[in-house]
């Protein structure tokens, strides 16, 4: 009797706990978002991967990463809010949790295994991956969709050039804050494998990488960008364009400064365009 008794307590334990599970995030949604949307989420390593939207057919992908620090909050606002201005599309969307205290390189290559990991899912359209970022998530879009060969990367205000990144935000103390640690860890990572600090930065930096990029390319700037200067993203436009590549789009704004919204306005209105023509959408 009381095995029984011990066993019914385990299942509505169980029960309970799944339960509050469901009830966070449902709790979790930001405000303005519907609560029939469907939202899941599954443990990659130390981070997490969260999906928005119906997963019953195959689907194309939008995969979206966040700027600034790692941030789980961050992380499920992106999801949420990009399912609910471009989930007409018919976009399955992945927003990527990534751990916190990682390197630069190790932020690349945990975005890398996450695209890989999405790739496995039976109910994702293969052809049809968009990876957008906005800021450092627009400079990891870009590096961890050259290395998987992604057909469709969009880049909001992110640095393309690293030791360019690297000068410019020694002389602002908040830019440092952000960038510094990544230049020491860098830096400790040439010297232990004794390698060449010059080929280093320009292997992780986009602008070096161009003739790896084969898929469409959508760069938005703001031209009163004061944390990333613009040049970065025309830079990157005019190292495509020699290498006779045609295959980008660069809009910049003129009255945008740094951590404007891809989902309002102009920006909103060019990124959907972006995105119905890659999507061949009429």
């Amino acid at each position: 009797m009381k095995t029984r008794i011990r066993k019914l307590l385990i299942v509505i334990l169980l029960t309970l706990t799944i339960f509050i599970a469901a009830l966070t995030l449902f709790l979790m949604l930001p405000p303005g978002v519907s609560r029939h949307l469907r939202f899941n989420e599954e443990v990659l390593g130390n981070g997490r991967i969260l999906t928005c939207g119906q997963n019953s057919t195959i689907s194309p992908v939008l995969i979206v990463i966040h700027g600034g620090k790692a941030s789980s909050q961050a992380a499920v606002e992106y999801c949420k809010s990009f399912y609910e201005k471009l989930g007409d599309l018919g976009f399955l969307v992945f927003s990527i949790d990534y751990p916190e205290n990682m390197t630069l390189i190790e932020e690349i290559n945990y975005i890398v295994e996450a695209i890989k990991y999405i790739k496995t899912k039976h109910f994702t359209d293969h052809e049809k991956i968009c990876i957008i970022g906005a800021s450092r998530g627009g400079y990891l879009a870009l590096m961890a969709g050259i290395e998987t060969g992604l057909k469709c990367i969009v880049d909001a205000y992110g640095p393309t050039d690293l030791e360019e990144t690297f000068n410019h935000a020694r002389r602002d103390p908040a830019l440092w804050s952000e960038w510094g640690g990544y230049y020491v860890s860098i830096i400790k990572y040439i010297e232990e494998n004794k390698l060449n600090k010059t080929l280093v930065l320009q292997a992780l930096s986009p602008i070096h990488n161009v003739a790896k990029i084969n898929g469409r390319i959508l760069l938005m700037h703001g031209l009163r960008d004061e944390t990333i200067p613009p040049t970065h993203s025309i830079m990157l436009a005019e190292a495509l364009e020699e290498e006779g590549k045609t295959n980008y789009v660069i809009k910049l704004y003129e009255e945008e400064r740094h951590g404007f919204s891809l989902l309002k306005g102009k920006p909103y209105e060019d990124l959907r365009k972006f995105l119905r023509e890659f999507l061949e959408i009429s």
